[in-house]
């Protein structure tokens, strides 16, 4: 599994980028926190708190002893991207990526996104020991014929639950990363009703 920890943006923080942008095509400088406030109707310590997490994602930089201190230090190219659907849930009797299941959408740049890809958000701790936490996404590379080892996202009836792999000699065995839980072991009749939907390829945190 890699070790992607992707800059994801909210929609308000691209729509900020954006504006900050075509403000400094039209004047050549940066709006200042109040005219960013002013156009999205927030207050300064609304629009210092996007600055922020639009600094730490590398988005925007602060350049000293400057009394404008917004400046577009990264833009992300939109022929580069693609959009992500985010699942969070799974809804009894629809595809995993129905309307219903999708929580937004997210942009990505291509090189990790391969057709078919999404993001997946973890619940339960099972997978701690594989550094996958409650409230992670995992990036999933659609694969129905996983290694042996790999990290999947499997749907056991309407449940999706990610899980390391394992073909034996008797089944399907899907293992956690956390010794609090039992293996799932499928029989080769059980493992028919499971569906492997793809395998991890990274995992996303937001702080």
């Amino acid at each position: 599994m890699s070790g992607i920890m992707a800059f994801v943006l909210t929609e308000k923080q691209q729509a900020i980028l954006d504006f900050i942008q075509q403000y400094m095509d039209e004047h050549q400088y940066p709006p200042s926190v109040r005219e960013i406030g002013k156009h999205f109707g927030i207050y300064p310590a609304t629009v210092q708190d996007h600055h922020s997490a639009l600094e730490r994602k590398r988005f925007l930089q602060t350049p000293r002893f400057q009394s404008r201190p917004l400046s577009v230090s990264a833009r992300p190219r939109r022929d580069n991207v693609n959009a992500i659907p985010v699942v969070g849930h799974v809804a009894a009797g629809v595809p995993l990526l129905a309307q219903q299941n999708i929580e937004r959408v997210v942009q990505l740049p291509k090189e990790w996104t391969p057709t078919g890809a999404f993001l997946l958000r973890v619940k339960g701790d099972s997978m701690v020991g594989a550094h996958i936490v409650e409230g992670d996404y995992v990036l999933v590379h659609p694969n129905p014929v996983p290694a042996n080892g790999e990290i999947v996202v499997a749907l056991i009836g309407d449940e999706a639950t990610v899980k390391r792999f394992y073909k034996t000699e008797r089944g399907i065995t899907l293992k956690a990363e956390n010794p609090d839980y039992a293996p799932i072991q499928m029989s080769r009749e059980e493992a028919a009703e499971l569906r492997v939907i793809g395998r991890v390829a990274g995992v996303l945190r937001l702080f």
